[in-house]
């Protein structure tokens, strides 16, 4: 009875292997089979996407236009007319010529005598030459620098700051010349040609502590007070007859300091500068100036 029960357990044991074993093939088959659709569908997409993609000779995908090197071609052969707006040059206006000439600074003829004064005979010699504009006399007799920049409009805090300076540098006993800012009248105050050009002949009574780079200053502040041709101008200098100032480098200061722009008084005057003829001299070169620098133009 044993025997025959373990001879039953035997081929129940075998029949189970058999069964695993025909499981283990089947799944076996299952994903050989799986892995071969896989790999044909893989290699037909792989196919799909070489028969899409473009050849080297035929149509190149440009990245950043989106476009084709074959349409490229094709544009090339059949090239496409753009028309543009072009815009004419944008060209500066020439700026107008100035309305008139403005004298600032040291007159030396005042009063009856004023028609000899280099700004009368300015005025003159413009009329003798064909321009009718007018020579405006912003002058002031045996006034200082300090004088002359009160009457320009420069602040009563810069005028200040220089006395100060002057009183300081002198130990306080700066000479009046220095320290002294004259009152003016209303009229003398007033601006009436501000878009003129600037002629400044300013300095021979001092006011800048006998120090040119003082004297430069001065004078660009004044030129700062004018308007559209504060920078088409004449700096005309003399040095104080009093020898407190040597001429060559006071000469050699003011010409470093405004070039072309400067005239010094002693070299264009064959006469004393304070003279009749002197004054004449000096308002024939500030003319050939204003002329050569291009600021006049005759028609």
């Amino acid at each position: 009875m044993k025997r025959n029960t373990s001879i039953g357990k035997f081929f129940l044991q075998l029949l189970v292997c058999i069964v695993l074993l025909a499981a283990l093939g089947f799944f076996l088959l299952w994903d050989a089979r799986s892995e071969s659709e896989k790999s044909q569908k893989l290699q037909q997409e792989m196919i799909d996407m070489k028969e899409n993609t473009p050849s080297d000779q035929g149509q190149t995908t440009d990245e950043n236009t989106g476009g084709t090197d074959q349409q490229t071609q094709s544009n090339s052969a059949e090239p496409e007319t753009i028309e543009t707006s072009a815009q004419p040059a944008v060209t500066a206006e020439p700026r107008a010529q100035a309305a008139g000439v403005a004298c600032w600074g040291d007159t030396f003829y005042s009063g009856d005598d004023a028609g000899y004064s280099y700004t009368a005979a300015l005025q003159q010699v413009l009329n003798e030459n064909g321009f009718s504009i007018p020579v405006a006399s912003k002058t002031l007799e045996a006034a200082d620098t300090l004088s002359v920049m009160k009457m320009a409009g420069v602040s009563q805090a810069d005028l200040d700051a220089y006395v100060a300076a002057h009183q300081e540098a002198a130990g306080g006993s700066a000479p009046v010349t220095e320290v002294s800012i004259r009152d003016l009248t209303e009229e003398e105050m007033a601006r009436t040609e501000l878009e003129y050009l600037p002629v400044l002949f300013m300095g021979y009574y001092g006011g800048w502590n006998y120090d040119p780079q003082e004297l430069i200053e001065q004078q660009q502040k004044v030129l700062d007070t004018f308007g559209t041709y504060k920078d088409q101008f004449v700096i005309v200098g003399l040095s104080p007859a009093d020898g407190s100032v040597d001429t060559a480098a006071y000469d050699a200061a003011l010409s470093a300091a405004w070039g072309e722009h400067y005239i010094s008084a002693v070299s264009v005057c064959g006469s004393p500068v304070l003279s009749v003829e002197g004054q004449s001299e000096l308002a024939s070169a500030i003319y050939q100036k204003l002329i050569d620098l291009g600021y006049l133009t005759k028609a």
